[in-house]
């Protein structure tokens, strides 16, 4: 308005003239003013979708790197808390950081003590598979050790220490 007024006074200007120059600059302003709403909303849902989906999005360990980790952990459930060297050992097995190893031992202790009876079964489930494991490198050994080692004729194929200074068997 002011500067219609100032231009009036070099050249003359109708109130109706005035009027309508005022109409146009206030709908072409309402229209700068939405459009500049709407890309500053759409600007904003893009942001904040992005925002949510990296925050909701899971990043889980491997499988394998999850059991080696469920492994150690429940293998050494009497002193759950690892050492340096151990953090880096593992970190390496699993590719990922020691950062990570800590964070996620620092996890399953607090879930471990917050459901220990959901988690026992768990715990169980990694001591029978530890048995098993430990049971075939024994069978293993003891096989490797019957064919490697020398007998006595007649012994059965036990080896020497199993029988007396007489030949019997213990």
């Amino acid at each position: 308005m002011n500067l219609l007024r100032e231009q009036s006074r070099t050249r003359p200007i109708s109130p109706k003239d005035t009027e309508r120059m005022v109409g146009i600059i206030h709908r072409k302003f309402s229209s700068i003013q939405m459009q500049l709403k709407q890309s500053t909303c759409g600007a904003v849902m893009i942001l904040t979708s992005r925002f949510l989906d990296a925050r909701r999005k899971k990043r889980n360990f491997s499988k394998q790197a999850t059991e080696i980790l469920n492994e150690y952990f429940y293998s050494h459930l009497s002193n759950p808390y690892r050492s340096e060297e151990a953090k880096e050992e593992l970190a390496k097995k699993c590719s990922i950081t020691v950062s990570q190893v800590s964070n996620w031992f620092g996890n399953k202790r607090i879930r471990y003590k917050k459901n220990i009876g959901k988690f026992q079964e768990e715990a169980n489930l990694y001591a029978a598979k530890t048995a098993v494991t430990a049971a075939h490198a024994v069978a293993a050994a003891v096989q490797n050790h019957q064919t490697n080692s020398p007998t006595t004729p007649n012994s059965g194929g036990y080896p020497p220490s199993c029988y007396q200074s007489d030949g019997r068997l213990q």
